[in-house]
């Protein structure tokens, strides 16, 4: 019996982490015998694409035939969609992947929406969507807990009557499915010097995430000031998106870092950005959030030291025996250079990110297709 699938897959916001996900997907259950087709679209006007990427897409797929399973995001209202596709598609199991969700994702302190309520409105088109799914899946067992336990609490704010049990609903056909990411070739650009700790003496701060306040640049420059304040040994590397809005204080800091600055700014090239990560040597970070951390692996592929807290997706992705750092103890541990005695060795870092590479990560997303498609 033949029990590959058609499956069609969509990508309202096709950038960054989402993009890559979606290309590995595609990619991988391709090679496991499915068919796959990609739709997508830009990685911008986040709202818009929660709010109207389902009618649109509704609208295009209308002539199209009915695949067998349609796989989508958090980032489109999978209810809104079921209910305008035509009745040809009703037996079409479903499938939303949680990237993020707007129930625990924290709000951009210069947003009006959740002063004015209109926040709740995001996060009903995730509890809905994930409500009309067949199967959930999310990118972290911290990301599951969180909005499991947050579905509950934000229905009780609702007027009566309420929807019943959703979160059980829910967790009943969920599942942790992790983000893939693909090393190929990355051993070739490594340097006959790489910049982890073993044997360095002035190490490379490296920042790899997007420029965006969620990400806790406020206390990544916090702890640049204090070096550049101290005129503690450090360079620094930084790389990540900017959506065209930067963090106040930012653009002041690249000026104060002066020379010590190797790089700032989007990598040329896939190829030069991994050249910068194996000439690093430590990543400070303390985000408000984290449901993967993907740039984290990434970092972690080339043997930079994550100093990250105790928190979020971190505690499923460090190695055995990570130490967890708090933002309150890096300036002393720079100052100290604690990070020469680190206790887990590069390699051990290395290994733990090659356990997220695709290869480990499409058998149990080919697995669960095969199992929402006999459902």
């Amino acid at each position: 019996m033949n029990d590959s699938a058609r499956i069609l897959l969509l990508d309202p916001f096709h950038g960054g982490s989402h993009a890559a996900w979606a290309q590995g997907v595609k990619q991988g259950l391709t090679q496991k015998g499915h068919r796959v087709d990609l739709k997508t679209f830009h990685a911008n006007h986040w709202k818009w694409r929660m709010q109207g990427a389902a009618g649109i897409w509704a609208h295009e797929l209308q002539s199209m035939s009915p695949p067998d399973v349609l796989i989508t995001t958090d980032m489109c209202d999978l209810a809104q969609l079921k209910g305008l596709l035509p009745a040809t598609w009703h037996g079409v199991k479903c499938v939303v992947m949680f990237h993020e969700n707007q129930l625990t994702f924290p709000w951009s302190p210069t947003d009006n929406d959740p002063k004015l309520g209109r926040d709740l409105a995001y996060s009903y088109i995730n509890v809905s969507s994930a409500l009309a799914a067949d199967q959930v899946w999310f990118n972290s067992a911290h990301h599951r807990r969180a909005f499991l336990d947050a579905v509950d609490t934000w229905m009780a704010k609702m007027p009566k009557p309420r929807l019943p049990r959703p979160a059980a609903r829910i967790a009943e056909k969920s599942h942790v499915v992790h983000l893939g990411l693909s090393f190929e070739d990355w051993d070739a650009l490594r340097p006959e010097q790489p910049g982890n700790w073993e044997g360095c003496e002035v190490p490379v701060l490296l920042w790899n995430q997007r420029w965006s306040w969620d990400k806790g640049t406020d206390v990544w420059m916090a702890l640049v000031h204090g070096i550049l304040k101290h005129n503690i040994p450090a360079e620094f590397v930084v790389m990540g998106e900017s959506k065209g809005r930067v963090p106040e204080g930012w653009e002041a800091m690249r000026d104060n870092m002066g020379s010590r600055c190797l790089q700032w700014g989007y990598a040329d090239s896939k190829a030069d950005y991994v050249r910068w990560l194996w000439r690093s040597t430590v990543a400070p970070l303390a985000p408000k959030q984290e449901y993967f951390g993907l740039a984290v692996i990434e970092a972690m592929r080339c043997e930079v030291m994550p100093w990250v807290p105790q928190l979020h997706a971190y505690t499923e992705t460090m190695p055995a025996g990570h130490r967890y750092m708090e933002p309150e103890s890096w300036f002393d541990a720079f100052r100290n250079q604690t990070w020469k005695t680190w206790p887990v060795a590069p390699k051990a870092y290395r290994e733990k990110a090659n356990s997220f590479s695709w290869k480990n990560v499409i058998a149990k997303l080919d697995s669960l297709i095969r199992e929402v498609q006999t459902s």
